[in-house]
C-alpha cells in the first residue's frame, strides 16, 4: 500500500482533535472534585473497618483509571503521580484493610504531588483554562 493510503484527511484529522480536546476536558474538570474528596477521605482510610476498606478502593480504583488514560490524552506527569498513589493504595487495596499511618502520610504526599502535576499538565496543555485544583 502507499504512503497515501494512510495519510488521513485534514477533516478526519480536526474531527479527531476536537474529541481528543474534549476528553481532555472531561478529565480535567473531574480532577478538582475527586482530588479533594480523596483528600477529605484519607483520614477514613486508615484501621480495618469496612468504611476504611470502601475508601480504599475507591481511591485505588480512581488512580488506576488515570493511570491509564492519562498518557493516551498527553497527560504524562499526571499518569505518573496517579501510578504513585495508586502504588500506595494497591497492598491495603489487595488485602481488603486500611493504610496504616505511615502509607497515609504518604498518599496525602503523593496526593499533593499529583495535584501540582494535573495542575501544571493542564495549563500546558491547555492554555487559558483556569483551573480549581
Amino acid at each position: 500500500m502507499s504512503k497515501a493510503h494512510y495519510a488521513q484527511s485534514p477533516a478526519v484529522e480536526a474531527e479527531f482533535a476536537a474529541r481528543i480536546e474534549k476528553i481532555r476536558n472531561r478529565f480535567v474538570l473531574k480532577h478538582a472534585d475527586r482530588i479533594e474528596q480523596i483528600r477529605a477521605e484519607i483520614s477514613q482510610m486508615t484501621g480495618d473497618g469496612s468504611d476504611a476498606v470502601n475508601a480504599v478502593a475507591s481511591s485505588y480504583h480512581w488512580f488506576h483509571e488515570i493511570c491509564g488514560i492519562s498518557s493516551t490524552i498527553g497527560f504524562e506527569a499526571t499518569g505518573l503521580q496517579a501510578q504513585s498513589c495508586a502504588s500506595i493504595l494497591v497492598g491495603a487495596f489487595r488485602a481488603q484493610r486500611g493504610l496504616s499511618p505511615d502509607e497515609t502520610k504518604s498518599l496525602a504526599s503523593s496526593l499533593e504531588s499529583f495535584r501540582i502535576a494535573a495542575q501544571h499538565e493542564m495549563h500546558s496543555i491547555l492554555p487559558g483554562r483556569r483551573s480549581a485544583l
